[in-house]
């Protein structure tokens, strides 16, 4: 298939990537090297593609779900060793023969399905990976990176941050405008770079479980003080001994509770509950 005659089709979401600089700047900040196992995923008519493989990588594994871009994918790159190629769905296809030797997962992803990409590759509190990527790199949704980065006090702060922040270390490169894309999408993403935290440097499982329950409970009535969500759970006379051994005032509301706090809490809440 030309790629002219390809149109795109919106059940994929698909705005591919078309400015050469955003294009420049994915590579350069990949700091891509010849131990690279590359995990690329849609990689569209191949343009970001193209410039993964111009360097010294050891491998590039793209996965597509429109079949109509697999033949003119073969077909651009069926001469390149570095390449290969699947057709499927990245929410429900199995990587476990390639996961332990992908080094950096790079992708711009599909805004209708960010949530649970980032619950595959950045991973869920008090489940430990078991993969070891060194770096994520996603073009995604501005709203959401201004999210996953928010800190308390933000109104954007929410159970998202504090999650992805415990999970990883995140950076946000730069936005990118709708113009950078064809069709343009109609709001701006980000560019951004998550290294995930070793699983022996995180959170010991027990914590992190307590903490992900004690944010879904929180954060599913958001305007309410945590006096007032987290009863739902505790006594008042636990929820007393929790305030004073956290040292966290239950009079806030959950955007207000640091990581700190939120870690310190279900710490507390763990030794409470023996």
């Amino acid at each position: 298939m030309n790629s002219k005659n390809h149109h795109q089709k919106k059940r994929f979401g698909q705005h591919w990537l078309v400015n050469k600089k955003i294009l420049e700047k994915i590579k350069e900040i990949a700091v891509l090297n010849q131990n690279d196992f590359i995990l690329e995923i849609g990689p569209g008519k191949g343009a970001l593609t193209s410039k993964l493989l111009d360097s010294e990588i050891k491998k590039l594994h793209a996965i597509e779900l429109d079949k109509d871009l697999i033949n003119l994918l073969n077909d651009k790159f069926n001469n390149n060793d570095k390449f290969s190629l699947q057709q499927g769905d990245i929410l429900t296809v199995n990587l476990d023969s390639i996961n332990k030797k992908i080094t950096k997962v790079i992708a711009n992803i599909p805004y209708n399905i960010t949530g649970p990409i980032l619950d595959i590759f950045i991973g869920r509190l008090g489940i430990t990976r078991n993969y070891n990527y060194e770096k994520i790199i996603f073009l995604m949704q501005k709203d959401v990176v201004d999210r996953i980065l928010s800190k308390e006090g933000s109104p954007n702060a929410g159970a998202l941050s504090v999650r992805m922040q415990l999970l990883s270390k995140i950076k946000k490169i730069c936005d990118v405008p709708p113009s950078s894309f064809s069709p343009p999408p109609k709001v701006f993403s980000s560019l951004v770079v998550f290294e995930p935290i070793k699983n022996h440097l995180r959170l010991d499982i027990s914590i992190e479980k307590n903490i992900d329950k004690l944010l879904r409970i929180s954060f599913n009535s958001r305007r309410k003080m945590l006096r007032n969500t987290l009863n739902s759970i505790l006594s008042n006379e636990e929820i007393n001994e929790l305030s004073e051994s956290s040292k966290v005032c239950f009079n806030l509301r959950p955007q207000d509770i640091s990581i700190e706090q939120w870690i310190k809490l279900a710490e507390n809440c763990i030794k409470i509950k023996k």
